[in-house]
């Protein structure tokens, strides 16, 4: 009985909802305030943007405690990727609106958000608070370059830019720019009769003129470097903005100002661009490394390093991916830079363009009992060669011009003794198989026969049961 009121009761309630019950906002505003707070700050604004309803002071008081004051910076790094890969401009836009952005957010970052064109950063348009817009799309101390490149447009982003630039009062100390606008000029540069020439588009000309008139903005600002105080930029010098959009004097996560000449108590540079994430960072804000093999300097979370075994120097993952400016040693597996260390690589390899380290290199030579040591990289003084054993071996079969001297003969010998005992070690454990398999297929012979054996006599009996039958029934 009590089941059955329970049923009615439910019934009773559904046919009485509003076609509005259940939704999301009709919540008191103290839980959905409580729910936010332990979301990331894009998502409580992703949040609020979704359940704002412009027609109501209601609304409005809630979504302005749900969002509270706190919004510095906004890094949509702090969602996860697909997410922010799917949000639109009208996202952005909302967004940006809902947190009253021109009033209140210092740093802007739009990681992963590969999908706006930069039309939904029109509330920030003439914003005398904004310090920072970073533009490139990327995380921190990752490669700026993205493929496919993202519709992000300077339509769009330019003409919001120039109205916050133009404002009296204008805050703005950095600007990140998508690696594709920066690229572009680059690509219009052309050589004609070996003199550089510039074939510039409309819309790279409507780049530069913003940077132009960004670059006289923090000209006139007037600023200093933090530790030496000299004038930025310094003489003869530019704030570099007017250069594919890249921004000299500038740190990218403090914005403090340094000149290139100030340096820190280890003797590092106190500002230094990185050829990875290309931005420049404070050794305050990230340490560098040095690669002694491209001569480039990286953040150290931007890329991992190997030491030279020669010199103990840094070798980016580049340059041991590419093994360009350092050598591997085939044996022992150490790198060696070329720049201090190339005098350690003893031997290389003409044909395979293996290298060996000369420690290895001396263990090859005179430990002929070994694998290692008939492959070891010799050269040949009568053709003046360099091989390892098996490349040798090789050219002498394939009776090359210049491999059938004598001291190729003799060098390539090792090698060829140890290939014969090595068929002959593979011959024998071949030979041993077969004979198991012979063994193996006689017993299976064997076996065979007898059961064929045995059907036979149970055909036989089978046949003496079959003549008795007929008898009996005879």
């Amino acid at each position: 009985m009590a089941s059955a009121n329970d049923s009615s009761k439910r019934r009773r309630l559904l046919n009485d909802a509003s076609p509005d019950a259940g939704c999301l906002s009709d919540l008191p505003s103290g839980i959905l305030t409580h729910v936010a707070n332990y979301l990331a700050p894009p998502s409580r604004a992703l949040f609020s943007a979704a359940l704002t309803n412009q027609n109501t002071a209601a609304s409005d008081e809630r979504n302005t405690a749900i969002v509270s004051n706190e919004w510095t910076t906004l890094d949509f790094g702090g969602i996860e990727k697909d997410l922010a890969e799917r949000l639109s401009d009208d996202d952005i836009g909302a967004v940006l609106q809902c947190i009253d952005a021109a009033n209140r957010v210092k740093k802007l970052k739009l990681t992963n958000c590969v999908n706006i064109t930069g039309a939904g950063l029109e509330p920030l348009r003439r914003s005398t608070i904004i310090e920072q817009i970073d533009l490139s799309l990327v995380g921190d101390h990752q490669c700026p370059y993205i493929n496919p490149y993202p519709p992000i447009s300077r339509e769009f982003v330019l003409p919001i830019l120039d109205s916050i630039i133009e404002r009296e009062g204008c805050s703005l100390r950095h600007v990140q720019y998508p690696y594709e606008w920066r690229a572009e000029e680059m690509r219009h540069l052309l050589v004609d009769r070996g003199v550089l020439i510039s074939v510039r588009t409309e819309k790279v000309r409507e780049f530069e003129q913003i940077l132009r008139r960004y670059n006289e903005m923090l000209v006139n600002r007037g600023v200093s470097c933090l530790k030496c105080n000299v004038n930025l930029p310094p003489e003869n010098g530019s704030w570099g903005c007017s250069s594919y959009g890249s921004q000299n004097y500038t740190c990218y996560e403090c914005l403090k100002h340094y000149c290139e000449v100030c340096t820190d108590d280890d003797d590092k540079d106190m500002l230094s661009y990185c050829l990875l994430c290309e931005k420049r960072l404070c050794t305050d804000c990230q340490k560098k490394k040095w690669c002694y093999g491209c001569e480039g300097d990286f953040c150290m979370d931007c890329t991992d390093f190997t030491d030279c075994s020669g010199c103990g120097v840094g070798l980016c993952k580049d340059c041991i991916a590419s093994d360009s400016n350092c050598k591997k040693c085939y044996k022992c597996e150490e790198y060696f830079c070329e720049r201090n260390c190339d005098n350690q690589i003893w031997a290389s390899c003409d044909s395979c363009k293996k290298n060996c380290c000369r420690e290895c290199d001396e263990e090859d030579i005179w430990t002929h009992n070994e694998k290692n040591g008939t492959d070891a990289i010799q050269f040949c003084d009568d053709c003046d060669t360099c091989y390892c054993g098996k490349c040798r071996a090789y050219m002498c079969q394939e009776k090359s011009s210049h491999m059938n001297c004598a001291g190729c003969i003799q060098l390539a010998g090792p090698f060829f003794l140890e290939e014969n005992k090595t068929l002959r070690n593979e011959n024998k454990e071949v030979k041993a198989e077969n004979e198991t398999l012979r063994d193996k297929v006689s017993l299976t012979q064997n076996h065979n026969n007898s059961l064929k054996q045995q059907l036979q006599n149970q055909m036989e009996r089978v046949k003496e049961l079959e003549e008795k039958m007929k008898q009996i029934s005879e």
